[in-house]
């Protein structure tokens, strides 16, 4: 049977119908009832396919129909793709909740979004559905594991495999084949809000055709493209919430049902380097922080080594480093440079990823954040291609890529096109499958000759930037206004903020473009470089614009700098709260002699205060007068999402920051004589 193949939906089943039982595409820690487990279960496109429909009729026995909004709350796990898919099936809209919500904001998007059941993960979550709605219009919670609790199950919850009995024979297969066929590009898949680091949040209306757009735009780059068409069935390592249209768009649609791959879960974002050791992955797509803390860790263990090994490290990387040049450049490397460059790999940078447990990687993506040049340069240096991109909630992920692209013009036919594929398809041997399978190009002189040929002809002008998000994605259009701020115009970008016409009528100019909040500029080539966020640049006291991210970036680069927050806005000097990364700050005490019994013993230490000093410093250095840090504040625990500091994004609620910490605030801008 051929469903449509411009909805989610319709993809999902056709790839369904494709691969059937030979390929695996849902992988987790969990057993057959959703519990949590400590081995890993898989279930084959067939299998899922097959539990979705069940849970669509069960769902639609339960009353649902089309344009019914149904939440989704819980973490990223298999059965979270199961139930997007049975909502879809059931032509209702999805509305994805982050699992760390706080009781009052469940309580506002349940009621703010209209939805009439719930999808929730675990016992707990369905308690606070619950309670929420006491009083309320009461609504159906339908949990991803069994019951579990000492107590009774409550009326109105129902498991996942009742709500698939309430279905069978009740409503037909034909009933679901013909809902999912009956989607259209136009109807609304999700209804998204924003994690609200500067207020409310916002649900934010996404169509199939927004979600179908974008999953297209993120694969565009040629090298894609073709890793798409081998059907490799490449291992995604999935541990960003799927609620957010990045770690879906990127993980979910792109990885999973684009190319055909296998998702597999990890337990959690904080177990991500066990998991990372037992899965191998072939993609990861993560935020800005999962780089910066294994750039750490590999710097840190580096600098404990003998100095032999650190100078070839060094060496290395400068080979590395070269490379990296000529790859943004379009360079082509000279040749005993590039024969350096290989050996650089045998000797150091094929070791390392697998210490890294990134041998089997041939992709990976930085999204959600800023990442940092020196960073971003570290990877590509190691021959791992990193990707960096920029999108909004309101762009369905994407506006910007910075994928690996041919900067030339393709012959359209004869002997070089016969060339230019063939090339072309030799570097995706290399660098892709040969790669997936833990395989290095330079350990095998043969393939390093050929990977060699590969770059003097054609591949020396793939162009990524380091440092940049990259140019704008197909059928898409991005204007620079006159204060800076990123205009986008294209098929990803969303319908409205729901019950919102005001906000949504404001979010766009006279003439369409949606005005994203972010102020960038694009070079000579049209690669984009975000400078910071329109609401939070500092006017300073004495009319000086200070944008604080670039420089919070800088401050957590730092050894011993796990998180940092700029203050200053309207003030007459900046001021910063400094977060330690406490495993290096331990491990520096241990070594120095130091002995501290808790963590806030530990920072007010007269010698970690002078460690910090030290790179508060270094970072002063290379900032003009008036965005120098004049003092600072280290704090004995870290921001967190269950505090309220940060958004499930990682990203920090300087808002908050400002109530939760006002006396300390206070105490940097009140020293004496100032």
């Amino acid at each position: 049977m051929e469903f449509r193949k411009d909805t989610l939906c319709g993809l999902f089943h056709n790839q369904a119908e494709r691969y059937g039982n030979s390929f695996v595409f849902l992988t987790g820690r969990f057993d057959a009832e959703g519990r949590a487990s400590d081995k890993f279960s898989s279930r084959t496109w067939k299998q899922t396919r097959e539990e979705a429909i069940a849970l669509a009729r069960g769902l639609i026995a339960l009353g649902i129909k089309k344009d019914d909004k149904i939440v989704i709350y819980s973490e990223s796990r298999p059965r979270w793709i199961i139930a997007d898919q049975a909502v879809q099936a059931c032509r209702a809209i999805g509305v994805p909740l982050y699992p760390t919500v706080s009781e009052e904001e469940l309580d506002y998007m349940l009621e703010d979004s209209d939805s009439c059941l719930a999808i929730v993960s675990t016992p707990e979550k369905a308690r606070l559905v619950l309670k929420v709605s006491a009083g309320k219009n009461k609504i159906p919670v339908v949990m991803m594991t069994p019951w579990d609790g000492s107590d009774k199950k409550p009326e109105g919850v129902y498991t996942f495999p009742e709500v698939s009995a309430l279905g069978d024979p009740k409503i037909s297969r034909d009933v679901i084949d013909n809902g999912i066929k009956s989607v259209v590009p136009e109807d609304v898949a999700s209804i998204i809000y924003t994690s609200g680091t500067t207020g409310k949040q916002k649900g934010v209306i996404l169509t199939q055709s927004n979600w179908v757009a974008s999953m297209h735009q993120c694969s565009s780059s040629e090298i894609m493209a073709l890793t798409a068409e081998k059907d490799l069935h490449l291992k995604a390592l999935v541990h960003l919430p799927l609620c957010h249209v990045y770690g879906r768009m990127g993980d979910y649609h792109t990885a999973g049902l684009k190319m055909g791959g296998e998702l597999v879960f990890a337990e959690s974002y904080q177990t991500i380097a066990r998991d990372l050791r037992d899965v191998r992955p072939n993609i990861i797509n993560s935020i800005p922080r999962f780089y910066e803390k294994t750039y750490e860790i590999v710097q840190s263990t580096l600098s404990r080594t003998k100095k032999p090994y650190q100078s070839i490290y060094n060496w290395a990387m400068g080979k590395g480093k070269i490379y990296v040049d000529c790859m943004a450049t379009g360079k082509r490397m000279p040749a005993h440079q590039l024969m350096l460059f290989g050996l650089a790999n045998s000797l150091v940078f094929d070791r390392l990823k697998k210490e890294m447990c990134m041998d089997h990687l041939v992709m990976a993506c930085s999204g959600g954040g800023k990442l940092s040049k020196e960073i971003c340069i570290f990877y590509r240096a190691l021959g791992i291609q990193l990707i960096e991109g920029y999108g909004l909630t309101e762009t369905t992920a994407i506006n910007n890529l910075n994928a690996p692209e041919i900067m030339m013009e393709k012959p359209p036919t004869g002997f070089l096109k016969v060339l230019y594929d063939k090339i072309m398809a030799l570097t995706l041997y290399l660098m892709v499958v040969r790669q997936s399978k833990g395989k290095s190009p330079y350990a095998n002189p043969l393939m390093s000759l050929l990977l060699s040929l590969c770059y003097n002809t054609l591949v020396y002008k793939l162009r990524v930037k380091p440092g940049f998000v990259g140019r704008v994605v197909p059928d898409t259009t991005m204007r620079i206004a006159e204060d800076g701020e990123i205009l986008i115009k294209g098929p990803q970008v969303f319908k409205g903020y729901w019950k919102r016409e005001k906000d949504t009528a404001d979010a766009f100019t006279p003439d369409g473009f949606f005005m994203t909040g972010d102020i960038g500029v694009a070079d000579e080539e049209g690669f984009l470089q975000i400078t910071d966020r329109k609401k939070e640049l500092f006017v300073t006291s004495g009319g000086k614009n200070v944008a604080p991210h670039p420089i919070e970036v800088a401050l957590i680069e730092r050894p011993y700098i796990d998180q940092a927050c700029l203050l200053g806005d309207g003030r007459k000097y900046l001021t910063a709260f400094i977060i330690p990364d406490f495993d290096s700050l331990k491990r520096f005490a241990k070594d120095n002699g130091i002995t501290c019994s808790s963590q806030a013993e530990l920072v007010k230490h007269p010698d970690i205060k002078a460690l910090i000093t030290k790179e508060v410093d270094h970072v002063n250095s290379t900032l003009a007068r008036y965005e120098q840090i004049k003092y600072f504040n280290i704090l004995e625990r870290a921001f967190d999402v269950a505090s309220g500091e940060l958004t499930p994004t990682m990203k920090v609620k300087r808002r908050v920051v400002n109530e939760k910490y006002q006396k300390e605030i206070e105490e940097m801008y009140n020293k004496p004589n100032q």
